[in-house]
């Protein structure tokens, strides 16, 4: 049986190699697809296939099942005629973005906690406001990657600030402040929130980020977890930022101490659950999901970011495993082309 794995990239990437070769015990053969690959004149594909040591270029008709990056969004004449064609696991519909998954959570009594208090800034008197209410807060763009264009504020008195970005701060006053972050938001799109201090004992920040997958009967499952530290950053914890990767049951238990394996369970139970909520929110299935969990001083979780496209470089194998085990899942339950809706 054919799937389609649908990418940015002309070049088949090392993920796509490995979910081939996985895939062919199982009896699935992948197709390497690009969105500019689809010929809609006569409904047929070019496409990659991953013979032996090599890709090879083919053309066939338009595979039932394509599994598409989020980064394939972009085109979206190709995704709405797919749409029509075949059953996608993305399809950018109801996405969820840093913005509305805090009112998402606000809204959820379930969640609530988990919520950290967010605002969009079209000008600085929102900025002002929440330092005001917070004293230390986080600027950044509601669509970013790798942490880029994120800031720490801090109020020290009526006149002065201390602005953290990446691993420099410098000192402002108000009026220096306001021409630096009017400048920055009038530029994109950007949101204000409380600061989470989620520091190690250095002071360097942290979070967890929670890979997750559908696995062979199509529940989400914790492909990986582990603990990213920014070392000498300011706000962000990427670790493509000369940051750090740690073991998370390690880690927990040298910040935590005897709270560790309570806090662990806590992020487990937290991941499964606001994964299940966000296919609820977006109305479809999904097929991955990566979280960012900040963990303050007093084991409290709050979620900084929910992102449809999480990185696969560190967990290679565990995603080609599980990816190809939930197209066999799809295959069997007979999709007919149309996303199920979660009620």
């Amino acid at each position: 049986m054919l799937v389609g794995l649908m990418y940015p990239f002309r070049k088949p990437t090392s993920l796509a190699k490995d979910i081939s070769i996985k895939a062919k015990p199982k009896g699935i053969d992948i197709l390497y697809m690009h969105p500019s690959d689809i010929n809609e004149a006569d409904h047929t594909t070019s496409g990659m296939v991953f013979n032996g040591d090599s890709w090879q270029e083919v053309r066939t008709s338009i595979p039932e099942t394509i599994d598409v990056s989020a980064f394939c969004l972009k085109f979206k004449h190709t995704i709405n005629y797919l749409q029509e064609h075949a059953y996608l696991t993305e399809d950018g519909r109801n996405k969820i973005s840093k913005e509305s998954i805090q009112k998402i959570m606000e809204k959820d009594t379930q969640f609530q906690k988990y919520a950290i208090p967010t605002s969009r800034c079209k000008t600085f008197s929102v900025i002002k406001g929440f330092l005001l209410k917070y004293g230390e807060v986080v600027v950044k763009p509601i669509y970013s990657q790798l942490g880029k264009d994120i800031y720490k504020i801090s109020q020290v008195n009526e006149d002065e600030f201390i602005i953290g970005y990446q691993k420099s701060s410098r000192k402002m006053n108000l009026q220096e402040t306001f021409i630096y972050f009017q400048d920055i938001i009038t530029q994109d799109k950007f949101i204000v929130q409380k600061y989470i201090p989620s520091r190690t004992h250095l002071g360097d920040p942290f979070d967890c980020r929670v890979h997750l997958e559908k696995n062979k009967n199509g529940k989400w499952v914790i492909a990986k977890k582990y603990i990213r530290v920014g070392t000498g950053q300011q706000v962000v914890s990427n670790i493509q930022q000369d940051g750090n990767m740690l073991d998370t049951s390690m880690f927990l238990k040298l910040k935590f101490k005897e709270g560790a394996q309570s806090v662990n369970n806590h992020i487990d139970y937290f991941a499964l659950n606001i994964a299940k909520k966000a296919e609820k929110v977006r109305k479809r299935e999904l097929v991955t999901l990566g979280l960012d969990i900040g963990i303050d001083e007093n084991e409290n979780l709050f979620l900084f970011e929910a992102n449809s496209a999480p990185d696969t470089s560190l967990l290679q194998e565990e995603v080609a495993n599980l990816r190809t085990d939930y197209y066999s899942y799809l295959l069997e339950q007979n999709t007919e082309q149309v996303p199920k809706e979660i009620v």
